[in-house]
């Protein structure tokens, strides 16, 4: 019987499967995520903000009050006031008449002494006004009765010598100059004097300011007719919940229920946190000044504040749809280029990296992949074939330098033919020919071997020394050399031959055509605790500034003629290798006077 072989998925739709899965769903998650916290963290955010700028509202109310009950409290403090209200209560007819203008001349100068103060009124102790000013020549009370309005008299019987009493605000006469309604809002203090030794209650003063005063110490962003609704303002409530101020003046004094909707009350009496204000959702935020019992609310509109946001992600929503889709309909095209046979072919791939070039592919599909394959096999075998080739190459190359390493001439073999020359010129009674081929023999071991060591300054002048006294027998003693060495530095480091190029320089080329008369110095001093400094001096011919400048350059020096800055240049190469730029080089000449050359070592 045979059997049905069990249908699977075919690779290209196990990838798009695959890329939905693992792709797609992770990213729509993470994008959910991420728009429900950044919600939140905005929402709180601006919550922070907000309360914190409710606070300094708060504080900037609070400081604002606070000066106008200083000019109040120093209005009623005032000895001409005190004695004005006195003659008011007590006086004859003809004092209450004189010391009434009096009072109203005293008011006049403390209403024009503070912007947003309206005027002063004086009541006694039934609630009669004696004495009132309005800055704008009209009624602040709306009566002509001379009767302070009932509630205000109760507020102001109830109020204790202590703190002074802010009253709620009340409208007042229309503005003379443009025909609006005024809103104003009273702070009030009672007056006493010492009479007969006894405190006397003369009454109330209260001073009368402009609702504006407020505005501004709430900071208030007027609502804008040309924009839709309000984007974010404060506004100011009573404690029976009534609008002090607004954005909307004609709505002052009304109740706040007014500006939000039915739904916007909050649960047990408590102020909501949404509300439609105005027809517009949005978010409220409020704050208790302690001093008036007035609460500062917050309006935030939601479109203004999360439109933008909103909008984005939208945005973000619909643009993911089509990249998905266009995502989806490319992996569906692609992937119909590929096989399973992909996997073999990264497998083997990564073996390869891996330094396994045995490594071959399988793979009978007869498709593109397997002509990758093919040609992946032979590429491996042309590689293991160019390795053992390589490898083969290199062990001939290794023993052809051992060989070439062994042709080469022993330097033990050159002191040894030195050693028997000089014991030819001793047999001959050459003594001089032999001092000179001991010390050459000298100079030859300590320039090859370990150039690069650091030895002591009295190692370096001893082979200096050898050195110089056979360029003295080259030249027949046409030069004297002098060397000034402290010998507390005798002890000095200094890597090998780095004074010999400008000592030869000096021998070669500062010394040319001198016969007698030359002279060399070598000075060594500490200039501070870790400098050595180091100067090279000859009365030899001199330098052009071109030529020694020439010389301390890196494009110049090896073009110098008969190459006399090559050594110098290898010097300063190797003073940068060694000591970076803790080390330097100068050189001073003079055509006719001689040379110097100055270097700084690190000392150690």
């Amino acid at each position: 019987m045979r059997l049905l072989k069990k249908p699977e998925l075919t690779y290209k739709n196990k990838l798009i499967i695959t890329f939905v899965l693992i792709a797609f769903l992770p990213t729509i998650f993470m994008q959910y995520i991420t728009y429900w916290n950044s919600t939140q963290a905005m929402k709180a955010k601006i919550d922070e903000l907000v309360n914190y700028s409710l606070i300094q509202t708060d504080k900037n109310l609070t400081a604002v009050l606070s000066d106008y009950e200083n000019v109040l409290y120093q209005f009623i403090m005032n000895e001409e006031v005190i004695r004005s209200t006195k003659k008011l209560l007590h006086g004859s007819d003809f004092d209450q008449l004189v010391y009434s203008d009096a009072l109203q001349s005293l008011m006049t100068g403390y209403t024009n002494s503070k912007t947003g103060i309206r005027g002063f009124t004086f009541f006694d102790n039934n609630g009669n006004i004696l004495a009132t000013y309005d800055k704008q020549a009209g009624m602040l009370w709306g009566t002509e009765s001379g009767v302070a309005p009932y509630l205000l008299i109760m507020k102001l019987n109830g109020m204790q010598k202590g703190p002074p009493l802010i009253t709620t605000t009340e409208k007042g006469s229309p503005n003379p100059d443009n025909g609006d309604t005024p809103y104003m809002f009273h702070i009030a203090r009672m007056m006493y004097s010492i009479s007969s030794e006894r405190l006397e209650k003369l009454g109330y003063m209260v001073m009368t300011l402009d609702e504006a005063v407020l505005a501004d110490a709430c900071s208030f962003s007027l609502l804008d007719e040309d924009r839709d609704g309000i984007g974010s303002t404060n506004f100011l409530i009573d404690s029976g919940r009534n609008l002090v101020t607004f954005p909307e003046r004609s709505r002052i004094g009304s109740s706040v229920s007014r500006i939000w909707d039915a739904n916007g009350t909050g649960r047990d009496g408590l102020l909501p946190k949404t509300a439609s204000i105005l027809g517009q959702p949005s978010i409220l935020n409020y704050y208790t000044n302690t001093k008036t019992g007035w609460t500062i609310v917050n309006v935030t509109s939601e479109k203004k504040m999360f439109g933008e946001m909103y909008a984005m992600q939208k945005l973000t929503v619909w643009a993911g749809i089509v990249i998905f889709a266009v995502s989806l309909l490319l992996i569906v095209y692609f992937s119909g280029l590929l096989t399973k046979s992909i996997h073999t072919v990264v497998k083997a791939m990564k073996a390869a990296e891996n330094g396994n070039l045995d490594v071959t592919i399988e793979d009978r599909t007869g498709d593109e992949i397997a002509l990758i394959a093919s040609g992946f096999n032979r590429m491996m075998k042309t590689i293991h074939e160019w390795m053992e080739r390589t490898k083969t190459a290199l062990e001939k190359q290794k023993e052809s330098e051992i060989r070439s390493l062994e042709a080469q001439i022993n330097p033990h073999f050159l002191y040894n033919t030195l050693d028997s020359i000089n014991w030819m010129a001793i047999d001959r009674e050459e003594h001089e020919i032999s001092r000179m081929l001991k010390k050459l023999a000298h100079i030859l071991r300590y320039s090859i071997s370990n150039s690069n060591k650091l030895v002591t300054l009295a190692q370096e002048l001893d082979w200096l020394e050898q050195y110089l006294f056979l360029q003295q027998y080259r030249f027949n003693g046409s030069f004297n050399y002098f060397v000034h060495l402290d010998p507390e530095l005798a002890e000095a480091k200094i890597y090998k031959l780095l004074l010999q190029p400008f000592v030869e320089n000096t021998i070669v080329h500062g010394f040319a055509g001198k016969k007698t008369g030359a002279e060399l110095h070598i000075r060594f001093t500490l200039t501070c605790p870790d400098t050595l400094h180091v100067e090279i001096e000859d009365n030899g011919c001199g330098m052009e500034p071109a030529v020694f400048s020439g010389l301390l350059s890196r494009e110049s020096a090896d073009h110098e003629a008969g190459g006399r800055g090559i050594g110098i240049r290898n010097v300063l190469d190797r003073l940068q290798l060694y000591y970076g730029d803790k080390a330097g080089c100068t050189i001073e000449s003079e055509i006719g006077t001689g040379t110097r050359v100055i270097l700084q070592i690190p000392y150690s």
